[in-house]
């Protein structure tokens, strides 16, 4: 017979998303209340010192996730892996980031520049993904940051996403909603040619 745990665990290494308690348990063909348990003895193993990522819980979701002592020293050695951004692509996460969901024209009409392929090929780099489409003229499709957009700038969650100083408040929308500028972003992402203010940009 399988071990529980190890196969919780297996499941949490393999998984991209991460795992809900309810599903494990639906799928294991368990209570939901068992699952918690194994799930939160888990949690209690990776918080010891000789290990160097943790077990993450947010609502009844679980994830693994580099502990913070070592979050500087994973994204330097991952930074030639992480995808390459460039300042227009940063520009364009960072509306998302603290708007979403948003619109392909929303982010153009904020950035002053049409910005539908950069969208596009954020999501082909899994770091926005389609949320439905609004209910407004046109029906567009509307788009939210990933958890592939947490991993690689190292957040648990959205609420994580660091509040702007007054000098870094240098977008705004039409609703005066205060945009995550590049700057914030740019400490963990690499950035590469097309600046924000160019006429013409393709990709990301």
């Amino acid at each position: 017979m399988k071990n529980l745990s190890a196969l919780i665990e297996s499941i949490l290494f393999a998984s991209v998303e991460p795992v809900n308690a309810e599903q494990l348990a639906i799928f294991l063909g368990m209570e939901e209340e068992e699952i918690l348990t194994e799930l939160i003895a888990l949690q209690k193993v990776y918080e010891k010192d000789h290990h160097g990522y943790r077990l993450v819980r947010h609502d009844n979701d679980f994830r693994f996730s580099t502990k913070p002592e070592y979050g500087e020293d994973v994204a330097l050695f991952l930074a030639k892996k992480r995808p390459q951004l460039s300042n227009a692509a940063l520009e364009v996460l960072s509306i998302a980031a603290y708007n979403q969901p948003v619109t392909k024209p929303y982010i153009s009409q904020i950035r002053g520049v049409a910005s539908s392929e950069i969208v596009e090929a954020l999501e082909e780099k899994g770091l926005l993904q389609e949320d439905g489409r609004l209910d407004l003229p046109g029906r567009p499709m509307s788009y939210v940051t990933t958890d592939k957009f947490l991993t690689v700038f190292g957040l648990d969650s959205l609420a994580d996403m660091p509040p702007l100083n007054p000098e870094e408040e240098s977008l705004s929308s039409p609703g005066g909603e205060i945009l995550l500028t590049e700057a914030v972003l740019s400490e963990s992402a690499e950035e590469s040619e097309p600046k924000p203010d160019e006429p013409k940009e393709v990709e990301a």
